[in-house]
C-alpha cells in the first residue's frame, strides 16, 4: 500500500526542492517575457550576492517596495508573509528547514519570490484552476508570523517589559511591540530567518513535530509518502496534488491570529487604496503623514474591530473573545468575504511592483553574472535543471514558457485601471473615505476613483429635504449616501430632541458603541442606491442591488434578502428612509406629524434631516449582520453630516442638468398664458362654452 509500481508511468519519487522548483517552474510560465525579463533586473540590481545566488534580505524587500517608516510594522509582518509562502507548497516547518540556507542566508532568493508575486497577483489560477482558496492560504501567512512571535524568548520579553512609548497612536488592546532590529546576527541573517529556522527546529530528527509546535503542523511524519510519489511531469492541474489541496496537512482550526497583526496590515492597504503598479509608493507620500496615517489607522481600526464587535459593546472580560484567544480562520473568512472582500485587493497591487522596471534600458549582460538559481542540488540526488539558470540576456527567457498552451491570467481589474484625481475632498468623502469603501465596493462598477461626483452635501446646500432632491434627483446612475452623527442620550436634551423623540416607539435596544447608552458616541452609516430618486409618498422605489453599510464603529454590510420591495422612500414631510414603508400620517395628531414604525433592519432620516435612526432587530428588507448575530441594537442619533455622491461619468452630470433645465423650461412655460388682446371676446366665447360666467343658471340648448 502506498509503493509505487513498476507498471505506473510517470510516478516517481521527487524530493521537496525538487517539487518545489518544478511549482516556481510552473508559476514562471504565467509571466510574459518582458514581465519575467524585469522581474530578473529588478532582483539582480535590488538584491545581494551569496556564493554566486542572489537573495534579498528583509531590508532590501522593504525598500525596494518602499514602505515608509510610519508603518514599518506593516512591512515586517508584510515581509514574514513572504518569507513564509516562499517554501510554498511546503507550509509546515521541517527538519531540516527548507530555507535553502546552503545557498542563501534566507528564503527570498529568486524562484521562490517568482512563487509568491504568483500567488499575491493571481497568475496561480492559471497553475491551480480548482477551487483553491487563496484566503486560507492567506491567512496561514499571517498566522506563521504569530507562530514565530510565540515561539520567540525575546518577543515575551519584550512583550512583558513593554513601556507606553509607542510609535503608532493605536488602541491598547490593537497594539503590537516592536522588534529590535540590532546585534550582529540579526544583521547576518535577519531576524525572521532566525525565527523560522528556530521554529523548524522544534521537528525533531525523524521529521515529528514536539507537541510546542503542534499548532503549526499536525503531520506525525516530515513529508508523508504520497506527496512525494507523484506525476509530476504530466500533471495539468497542481490543485488536484494532495500536498496543496490539504494545504500541507496543517490543522487550521488551531491557528490564531492577532487583531494588531490585521491592523497594521489593513493601514498599509488603505493608505495605498489607489496605487498602481508602476507607480511607486512615494506617489501617494500625502497618505503616510502623520495626520493622514491617524485617519486611515481610524479606518484600521473599525475593520479590525469587524472581527469582534464586543470589543465596541464593551465586553472585553469575555474570555471567549479573540482578544483573549486570537481570531480564527472560520472567523477570518466569514468576515472577510461577507465585510471586506476587497480589503486584501492592494496585495496584488503591491506585487505588481516586481513586473513593472522602472529603468528604460536593460543592463549590459554580465560575463560572469551569479545565478539566480534559488534551490542547489540536494547531496546524494541528481542535479536539478533550472530553467532561471540563463538570466543573462533575454534569449533565455523563451524556455521558461515551457507550457505553450497555458492560460495568461489577467491581473485583477484593479492593476489596469488608472484612477482619476480624487474628487474635492468634504468632511465625509475623501481619500481615506474610498479607500474604506473600496474594500467592499468594486472600485470600477462604483467608478470610485475618478467617477465619483458631488451631488449634495448637507453642511453646504442645507439640510432641508428640498436642496436633497434638487442636487440628487435627476441622476441616472448609482448614488452613494454617506451619514454620520453621534448618538443621542436615553433622555432627550432640549425641545427638538424631545419632539423627535415623541414621533419614536419606546427605546428597547442599546445602541451600537456602548453597553451603556450614552452620548457623543460617533457613527458612521451609508447607502448604495442603484435605481434613480424619485417622490414616493406611500410605496418604496429601489431593487435588490440596495444596500445598507456601517463605518463606524465597526465595519458591517447590509444586504438585500430580496423578501420585500421596501428599499428606499423619499418624500419632503416625512423624511427619507431605508428598508421600511414611508411613515403614516395623522391629521388629529401632533399637528400631522409622522408616526415612525421601524423595520427590522432600516435606517431612517426625520424630514428635517436632523436626526436619523438605524434598527438592528433582524432581517427583513435587508440581511441582518452576518458578524453579529444574535445582537440587537438601535442607534438614534443626531445627524452631523449628510452626503450623496454619484457614480458616473461628466456625461451623466450633464444629463442630470439637461433634464433639470428642461423642467425649469416647462414649468415657466406652464405659468405663461397667452391671452387673446381682446379680453371682453375672449370671455364671450368661454361663457358660450359654458365655463365661466352664468351663475349656474344656464339651460341647455334646444336640438
Amino acid at each position: 500500500m502506498g509503493q509505487v509500481q513498476s507498471g505506473q508511468s510517470g510516478m516517481k519519487k521527487f524530493t521537496p526542492q525538487e517539487i518545489s522548483h518544478k511549482f516556481a517552474t510552473k508559476c514562471g510560465s504565467q509571466f510574459s517575457g518582458i514581465e519575467l525579463w524585469e522581474f530578473k533586473d529588478i532582483f539582480r540590481r535590488n538584491g545581494k550576492v551569496f556564493d554566486g545566488v542572489y537573495y534579498w534580505t528583509e531590508e532590501d524587500f522593504i525598500k525596494f517596495l518602499g514602505i515608509p517608516e510610519t508603518t514599518a510594522e506593516s512591512g515586517r509582518i508584510l515581509y514574514a508573509m513572504v518569507h513564509y509562502l516562499c517554501t510554498f507548497p511546503f507550509l509546515r516547518p521541517r527538519h531540516p528547514p527548507l530555507t535553502f540556507s546552503q545557498v542563501a542566508p534566507t528564503t527570498l532568493t529568486f524562484e521562490n519570490v517568482v512563487k509568491v508575486v504568483a500567488l499575491f497577483t493571481g497568475r496561480y489560477k492559471g497553475i491551480l484552476t480548482g477551487d483553491y482558496d487563496f484566503l486560507k492560504l492567506l491567512f496561514c501567512a499571517i498566522a506563521y508570523y504569530e507562530e514565530v512571535l510565540a515561539d520567540d524568548k525575546e518577543f515575551k520579553e519584550k512583550k512583558a517589559s513593554r513601556s507606553s512609548q509607542e510609535q503608532e497612536p493605536v488602541s491598547e488592546e490593537l497594539k503590537t511591540p516592536e522588534i529590535s532590529r540590532t546585534g550582529s546576527d540579526d544583521e547576518k541573517m535577519g531576524i525572521w530567518e532566525k525565527r523560522f529556522t528556530a521554529l523548524a527546529s522544534l521537528t525533531n530528527s525523524s521529521g515529528s513535530v514536539s507537541s510546542s509546535s503542534a499548532s503549526v503542523g499536525s503531520s506525525d511524519t516530515d513529508i508523508d509518502e504520497e506527496f512525494l510519489n507523484i506525476d509530476l511531469e504530466n500533471v495539468s492541474n497542481w490543485y488536484d496534488l494532495d500536498l496543496i489541496k490539504s494545504y500541507d496537512n496543517i490543522d487550521i482550526e488551531l491557528l490564531r491570529i492577532s487583531p494588531a497583526s490585521l491592523f497594521h496590515i489593513f493601514q498599509l492597504l488603505l493608505a495605498i487604496g489607489p496605487l498602481l503598479p508602476q507607480e511607486p509608493i512615494s506617489t501617494y507620500s500625502d497618505h503616510f503623514a502623520e495626520l493622514a496615517i491617524g485617519r486611515y489607522r481610524s479606518i484600521a481600526k473599525s475593520m479590525t474591530q469587524s472581527f469582534d464587535p464586543s470589543w465596541v459593546l464593551g465586553n472585553p472580560t469575555d474570555h471567549n473573545s479573540v482578544l483573549e484567544t486570537g481570531i480564527s480562520y472560520s472567523r477570518f473568512y466569514t468576515v472577510i468575504k461577507s465585510v471586506m472582500p476587497f480589503a486584501f485587493d492592494g496585495l496584488a497591487v503591491l506585487f505588481g511592483h516586481f513586473l513593472f522596471n522602472q529603468r528604460i534600458t536593460p543592463s549590459p549582460p554580465e560575463t560572469h553574472q551569479p545565478s539566480l538559481i534559488a534551490i542547489p542540488a540536494v547531496v546524494g540526488s541528481p542535479p536539478v535543471h533550472h530553467p532561471f539558470a540563463s538570466p543573462k540576456d533575454h534569449d533565455g527567457l523563451e524556455e521558461l514558457n515551457e507550457d505553450s498552451g497555458s492560460t495568461m491570467i489577467m491581473a485583477p481589474s484593479k492593476l489596469i485601471m488608472a484612477p482619476s484625481k480624487l474628487p474635492e475632498p468634504t468632511k465625509l468623502m475623501n481619500a481615506t473615505m474610498i479607500a474604506q469603501l473600496a474594500t467592499f465596493m468594486d472600485i470600477n462598477s462604483f467608478q470610485l476613483y475618478g467617477g465619483l461626483k458631488k451631488l449634495y452635501v448637507g453642511s453646504e446646500a442645507g439640510f432641508s429635504m428640498g436642496s436633497f432632491e434638487q442636487k440628487v434627483f435627476k441622476w441616472n446612475a448609482p448614488t452613494i449616501v454617506l451619514i454620520s452623527g453621534y448618538i443621542l442620550a436615553p433622555e432627550p436634551k432640549g425641545a427638538r430632541e424631545r419632539a423627535f423623540s415623541d414621533l419614536l416607539p419606546p427605546i428597547r435596544y442599546g445602541n451600537s458603541t456602548s453597553p451603556v447608552t450614552k452620548r457623543n458616541g460617533k457613527v458612521t452609516y451609508g447607502a448604495v442606491v442603484s435605481s434613480p430618486w424619485k417622490i414616493s409618498h406611500k410605496e418604496c422605489f429601489g431593487d435588490n442591488s440596495t444596500a445598507l453599510f456601517q463605518l463606524e464603529p465597526v465595519q458591517d454590510v447590509f444586504r438585500s434578502t430580496g423578501y420585500n420591495g421596501n428599499y428606499v422612500y423619499f418624500s419632503k414631510t416625512l423624511g427619507l428612509g431605508f428598508g421600511n414603508l414611508p411613515p403614516k400620517q395623522h391629521s388629529h395628531q401632533n399637528h400631522g406629524a409622522p408616526q415612525y414604525a421601524f423595520g427590522d433592519l432600516s435606517l431612517t432620516l426625520e424630514h428635517a434631516l436632523e436626526f436619523g435612526v438605524f434598527r438592528h432587530v433582524g432581517s427583513e428588507t435587508f440581511r441582518s449582520s452576518q458578524i453579529r448575530e444574535h445582537v440587537d441594537f438601535e442607534d438614534r442619533f443626531a445627524i452631523t453630516e449628510l452626503e450623496v455622491w454619484g457614480c458616473g461619468a461628466d456625461e451623466v452630470l450633464r444629463e442630470q442638468a439637461r433634464l433639470w433645465a428642461w423642467e425649469e423650461r416647462e414649468a415657466l412655460r406652464r405659468k405663461t398664458v397667452n391671452l387673446p388682446k381682446d379680453i371682453e371676446e375672449s370671455r364671450a366665447l368661454l361663457e358660450m362654452a359654458g365655463l365661466v360666467g352664468g351663475g349656474g343658471k344656464r339651460s341647455g340648448g334646444s336640438v
